[in-house]
């Protein structure tokens, strides 16, 4: 047995002031005087007047005095455990959000015990103990509402769905979910609305209103430490035409005092430099790593353990060779070269002429031919973009030209095909990395080039006039352009050079750079090849190593691999890796972040929740348990919540 209201006591005050009332009474007294009867009256209310009198033994005073008590006793909402007493239907929403990932402190089972570790017993607990004769339905909060179970009645279903829990990290459906479990309960006559969270929502205003009883299980504990790596990023700058690297990074933690942290940081995981910082409360720290190395993948991570291992781990790419090596095949195009210099790229030219070919320098190539061509010797080095300007020798399509065309992303202007003159209309421009800040207002087009390459779609048209085309053929990126340069008024306008920048940075991204981060759970564009026939989500560091949730399906369409995928759920870095028939494989790096909001525990948030039902059944007693740092809450009649 048990008490929901003790401020039911401060009525228990009515039993002293029954007695008092008796107490001072007036009671008569016969008392004997030789004369006075003109006196009598007078001397009954001056003499025979006892206030602080002995109770009697009277029945009217132990009536009063019982109804008090029971009254009193009314008030504090005493209540009965009883084992199976809950609603027919219990809903049971489980907050799997990525703050429940948090270690608990001393108040917890075990040293290494999470918030979700707790609220998976104290499920377990609740339903046997409450809901031995209900049909449980049980929600979990993700990125929408997930149901694991519908009115079930089998308890190893329900426990089998309660191991299966995991945190996910992304922004969760916390409102979604709990409209849910109204819907699931609306117009029902006997259930009711159990919400097992830590009550770290984010902020809503809007209550959601609830036709049953509904109450709130919290799991908290003591407030772990919580050291986080906030932001993490990496830039290149020409130091006498050598890259230099930059890693800039933000601190921050929930301490009180001030903290000491030690920070690792990784390039392409080998240790570049650690440090010991110190941290003050209510601060954010920034730290800066000059004089780093090129690496295509930098790791910051935090050496110390905490309580929300999330944010302990950030990831940034850099970029091949500092700046991008271009070769550039063009009979002349100074428009053209400048823009890719100004967007940073080492530009090497080969001038082509109807005779053959010139070095940059102007000279005619002296260099001895390929043996299986008449073509020039291929440059020594990598490349990271080859752009061939208008009609090109068919020396050039053959040896080693051609290895290095195949390997290499490639952008033609111009080329072969059948000339047609520009029919007009409006600039048409599909969403495109290569189409940001782009407009191609007032551009005028003269003759265009028909071409249909099967590696891509087109990105922009004038009207219905194809005029750049984009794709990947053989995982390598792909543009066309069908039209010459020298055919447009493109070069003169200003989205010219933004237009070369998008390409430079779009064509050389799948080149020892990744592909950005992403909040789990997220969506992403990510490249595909044409002839991909197989993908997969890959591991590589952080918490995705460690969790079995990391696993990611990757999303289909009619064409085969999507370009559109859901990142996973966990925090990590991945590889989205592509395979084709022949076994070739190509990899594109992305690091998934954890929703900062879960990190977020200085507002412990009320649940938007609004209670519009009269009890159908009030002789049901319900339990309401009370632990040390955990509470079970029921919300008033009509409250104004906010949440």
């Amino acid at each position: 047995m048990g008490i929901q209201s003790w401020l039911g006591l401060w009525f228990g005050l009515t039993l002293p002031a029954i007695i008092l009332m008796y107490m001072f009474k007036r009671k008569y007294v016969d008392t004997t005087v030789p004369s006075g009867l003109l006196w009598e009256r007078v001397l009954r209310n001056l003499e025979a007047n006892r206030p602080w009198q002995r109770l009697q033994n009277r029945l009217l005073l132990w009536l009063q005095l019982l109804v008090a008590a029971l009254l009193v006793f009314a008030l504090m909402q005493p209540f009965m455990k009883v084992s199976g007493g809950g609603s027919a239907h219990m809903v049971i929403v489980a907050d799997t959000s990525g703050s429940m990932s948090a270690q608990i402190g001393p108040d917890g089972s075990e040293e290494t015990s999470t918030r979700l570790d707790l609220m998976k017993e104290r499920i377990q607990d609740y339903v046997k103990e409450q809901g031995r004769r209900s049909d449980i339905t049980l929600l979990s909060i993700g990125a929408s509402p997930v149901t694991l179970t519908s009115r079930e009645t089998d308890r190893s279903v329900i426990d089998q769905a309660l191991d299966g829990l995991q945190p996910y990290y992304g922004p969760a459906a916390y409102r979604e979910t709990l409209s849910l479990a109204s819907a699931l309960t609306r117009e029902a006559s006997d259930a009711e609305v159990v919400i097992f969270t830590d009550s770290y929502w984010k902020q809503d205003t809007v209550p959601i209103a609830f036709q049953v009883p509904v109450s709130v299980e919290k799991i908290q504990g003591e407030q772990p430490y919580n050291a986080a790596i906030e932001q993490f990023g990496i830039s290149a700058k020409s130091d006498g035409g050598k890259a230099a690297y930059t890693g800039v990074a933000v601190l921050s933690t929930n301490a009180s005092n001030a903290s000491t942290v030690e920070v690792n940081l990784y390039g392409d995981e080998q240790l570049l430099t650690s440090r010991e910082l110190k941290l003050e409360p209510q601060q954010k720290l920034t730290e800066s790593f000059t004089g780093l190395p090129f690496a295509e993948v930098y790791r910051l991570e935090l050496a110390q353990d905490d309580g929300y291992a999330a944010d302990n781990e950030s990831f940034a790419f850099g970029l091949a060779h500092g700046t991008s090596r271009v070769l550039l095949l063009t009979s002349g195009n100074l428009f053209l070269e400048k823009a890719l210099q100004l967007s940073g790229a080492e530009v090497t030219r080969i001038t082509t002429t109807e005779s053959g070919v010139k070095n940059d320098d102007g000279d005619e190539a002296s260099e001895q031919p390929d043996a299986d061509s008449q073509a020039p010797p291929v440059p020594d080095g990598e490349f990271d973009l080859l752009v061939m300007d208008g009609s090109i020798p068919a020396e050039f399509k053959q040896g080693k030209w051609a290895e290095l065309t195949a390997k290499t992303p490639l952008w033609t202007i111009g080329g072969e095909g059948t000339k047609v003159g520009s029919k007009g209309g409006r600039p048409v421009l599909s969403k495109h990395p290569i189409t940001s800040y782009v407009s191609l207002s007032g551009v005028y087009f003269g003759t265009l080039i028909e071409q249909s390459p099967a590696w891509g779609e087109p990105v922009m048209k004038l009207g219905d006039q194809p005029i750049v085309f984009a794709g990947l053929e053989g995982g390598r990126p792909r543009l066309s352009y069908s039209f010459l340069l020298q055919d447009s008024d493109l070069p003169l306008s200003p989205e010219f050079p933004v237009m070369v920048s998008n390409t430079l940075a779009w064509m050389t991204s799948g080149k020892g750079s990744g592909l950005g981060r992403y909040v789990a759970g997220a969506q992403a564009d990510i490249p595909i090849a044409s002839d991909t026939t197989k993908a997969a989500w890959i591991p590589k560091s952080g918490l995705a190593l460690e969790s079995p949730s990391s696993t990611v399906e990757v999303a289909r369409n009619e064409q085969g691999i999507s370009s559109v995928q859901i990142v996973p759920e966990v925090p990590g870095l991945y590889a989205f890796e592509q395979q084709n028939e022949a076994g070739d494989k190509l990899n594109y790096w992305l690091a998934v972040t954890a929703d900062p909001h879960e990190a977020d525990w200085t507002v412990n948030q009320e649940l938007p929740i609004t209670q519009l039902f009269q009890a159908r059944n009030p002789r049901r007693i319900k339990n309401r348990r009370m632990r040390k740092g955990q509470g079970r809450k029921r919300m008033g009649q009509v409250p104004s919540c906010h949440g």
